[in-house]
């Protein structure tokens, strides 16, 4: 069954929107848990839409350098 493209093109608006909030969510210090979003909506995706998919992927990439990067804060050490 293929989808109409203004379903398709309402499912892109949306991943867009996504992209955008967890873009926010992690320059607020949030970038574990965008990730984490991230992997889940691409996990939704990944089979019925998959170029949308690869836009998720593509901020999970974004978003594990801002984690592997982010310099601790003074105090942590990274290691628990």
């Amino acid at each position: 069954m293929t989808m109409p493209n203004a379903a398709r093109e309402e499912i892109g608006g949306l991943n867009r929107l996504l992209v955008l909030a967890l873009l926010a969510l992690a320059r607020a210090g949030a970038a574990d848990e965008a990730c984490r979003i991230a992997a889940r909506g691409w996990s939704l995706l990944r089979h019925q839409h998959p170029r949308e998919a690869e836009r998720l992927t593509a901020v999970l990439h974004t978003l594990t350098r801002e984690v592997r990067f982010k310099p601790p804060k003074q105090g942590e050490t990274g290691h628990e």
